[in-house]
C-alpha cells in the first residue's frame, strides 16, 4: 500500500509556462499599444496639419479673390466718376497718361486713399505699363513704368472678366493679385486695375489655426495615453492573474483559484479565463479522476489523504479511513460480463461519492477497491456512515441488458491518527480482509484478539 510520488503536467506546457514567467514583467502588449497609437497620432496629426494648411489656404485664396476683385472694381469705378472719359496717352516730347481731358500721370491720390484704407497695393496699369502705383521697391521709390508679365497680359487679352492670380511676384515680394480690365467707350481694351495683397498676410492666420489644431492633437494625445495606461494597468492586471492561476495549476496545486474578477469580465478576457478554468478543470479530472466512476484516482487519493491528515496535525481532529471490496466481482464478470461490471462499479461509485460528500472523499483504489476517508471523523462515526452506505448497496439493483444484478460490499475500516498513512490504509486494508474472510456483506472496525 506504498504511497505515490505526485507528477505534474507534460513538459511542454510547464515549459510555456516558464517562458510566460519570464516574459510576465516585460509588458510588451501593452508596449506594443502604446506604439502603436503613438504612431497613429503621429500619422493623424501630419496628415491633419497638412490638410488644415491646404484647406486653410484654399479657404483664404476664395476670399482673397472676391475682396480683391470687389476693390479693384471699386476703384475703377471710382476713378469713372471723378473723373469721365477714356484713357489716353498723349503728348509730344514726353508721353502723359490722359483720361478725357485730365492729365492723370502723377494722381496717385486715385488709389492711395483706398490702398491705405483698405491695407492692400493698388496699381493703374494702361496696357501693360503701371502708371500709378503704390508698390514702392527696397528704397522705398515707387515702381511706376514696369511693365506687367506676359502670362498676366495673356489672361487679361483672352478673359472677358478680371483675373486672379495666387502668386505674383511683384520686385521680388510674392502676392496675391487681382487684374480688373479696362475699357474706353469705343470697347477697345484700355488697361487694368492691379490690387495686390501680401501672401505673408495670410500666414499668421495658417499657423494660428495650425497651432490650435496641433495643441488639440497634443491634448487628445495625453488623454488617449492616459486612458491607454489605465486599460494597459486593468490588461496586466487580468494577465497577472491569468499567468499566476496557470502557474498554480500547472505545479499540480489542486486548490488553484481562479479570480472571480475576470470570469465577470465581458471582453475576451472573461471568455479565455472560463475557457483556462474549464480546461484545468477537465485536465485536473483526467489527471485525478479515474475515467470510469469519476471517483478520485489512487494518486489523487494519497495527496488528499495527505491533506485530512494534515488537520490533525494542526488542531488534532480525528479521522478515519475505510477500504471496501465488492463481493463475488469477478462472478459478476464471468456471469454478465464486463460491460455488466463496469455497470455495477459506477452504480456502486455513485452510491460512496453522494454519501462522501460531506464527510470526505471516496476513490477508487482498484480494480474492485474503494477508499474511504472520513475527515474529522471518529470511529464510531464512521462506522454508523458506512452501515448506511452498506444498506443503500443492498437495496441497489443494476439493471443491464434485461436482468438485475445485486451486488454487496465488504469494508474494514481504522482510526489511529498516531499512525504513518502507510500503516493506517495496512490496518483498514487487514480489517477488510478479515471481513472477506468472515461471511462477507460486513463492516470490520476491531479485530478480534
Amino acid at each position: 500500500m506504498a504511497s505515490e510520488k505526485r507528477t505534474v503536467l507534460p513538459d511542454n506546457p510547464t515549459e510555456i509556462i516558464e517562458i510566460g514567467k519570464k516574459e510576465k514583467h516585460k509588458n510588451a502588449i501593452s508596449k506594443r499599444l502604446v506604439a502603436i497609437v503613438v504612431a497613429v497620432m503621429f500619422i493623424l496629426a501630419v496628415s491633419s496639419s497638412l490638410a488644415i494648411y491646404f484647406f486653410t489656404l484654399n479657404a483664404i485664396l476664395k476670399e482673397k479673390e472676391l475682396e480683391l476683385a470687389a476693390i479693384s472694381y471699386l476703384t475703377a469705378s471710382n476713378i469713372d466718376e471723378k473723373i469721365p472719359g477714356d484713357y489716353a496717352l498723349l503728348g509730344d516730347s514726353s508721353l502723359r497718361l490722359y483720361k478725357g481731358e485730365t492729365d492723370i500721370t502723377n494722381m496717385s491720390g486715385l488709389i492711395t486713399e483706398t490702398s491705405s484704407l483698405l491695407k492692400v497695393e493698388i496699381s493703374l496699369i494702361y496696357s501693360d505699363t503701371r502708371i500709378l502705383t503704390t508698390i514702392t521697391d527696397g528704397d522705398g521709390k515707387l515702381i511706376t513704368g514696369i511693365g506687367l508679365a506676359p502670362q498676366i497680359v495673356s489672361a487679361l487679352n483672352t478673359s472677358s472678366g478680371g483675373v486672379f492670380f495666387e502668386d505674383t511676384l511683384i520686385n521680388s515680394n510674392k502676392y496675391f493679385s487681382y487684374y480688373y480690365p479696362l475699357y474706353n467707350s469705343d470697347g477697345s481694351y484700355a488697361g487694368a486695375i492691379e490690387c495686390c495683397s501680401s501672401y505673408n498676410s495670410i500666414m499668421p492666420t495658417i499657423r494660428n489655426n495650425m497651432i490650435i489644431f496641433n495643441l488639440i492633437t497634443v491634448i487628445a494625445t495625453v488623454i488617449l495615453l492616459l486612458l491607454i495606461s489605465h486599460f494597459n494597468q486593468s490588461l496586466n492586471k487580468s494577465v497577472g492573474k491569468l499567468l499566476n492561476f496557470t502557474q498554480d495549476a500547472a505545479s499540480g496545486n489542486d486548490s488553484a483559484l481562479l479570480d472571480a474578477s475576470l470570469l465577470r469580465r465581458k471582453d475576451e478576457f472573461g471568455t479565455i479565463a472560463g475557457a483556462v478554468l474549464e480546461m484545468h478543470r477537465s485536465m485536473r479530472d483526467m489527471m485525478d479522476k479515474d475515467p470510469l466512476t469519476k471517483l478520485y484516482n489512487r494518486r489523487s487519493a494519497n495527496r488528499k489523504l495527505d491533506i485530512i491528515m494534515s488537520h490533525y496535525a494542526s488542531n488534532g481532529s480525528s479521522y478515519s479511513i475505510a477500504i471496501g471490496d465488492i463481493d463475488f466481482f469477478k462472478k459478476v464478470n464471468d456471469t454478465y460480463g464486463h460491460d455488466a461490471g463496469d455497470a455495477v462499479l459506477q452504480a456502486v461509485a455513485s452510491i460512496l461519492q453522494e454519501n462522501m460528500k460531506k464527510n470526505g472523499f471516496a476513490a477508487r483504489w482498484g480494480g474492485e477497491e474503494f477508499l474511504l476517508a472520513f475527515d474529522k471523523t471518529d470511529l464510531d462515526t464512521a462506522v454508523v456512515l458506512l452501515e448506511n452506505i452498506l444498506d443503500e448497496i443492498r437495496a441497489l439493483t443494476i439493471d443491464y441488458e434485461g436482468r438485475e444484478i445485486k451486488v454487496t460490499m465488504s469494508i474494514g475500516v481504522a482510526s489511529n491518527p498516531e499512525l504513518s498513512k502507510d500503516e493506517i490504509i495496512n490496518e483498514a486494508d487487514a480489517r477488510l480482509y478479515y471481513s472477506k474472510e468472515n461471511g462477507r456483506n460486513r463492516i470490520t472496525a476491531v479485530l478480534p484478539e
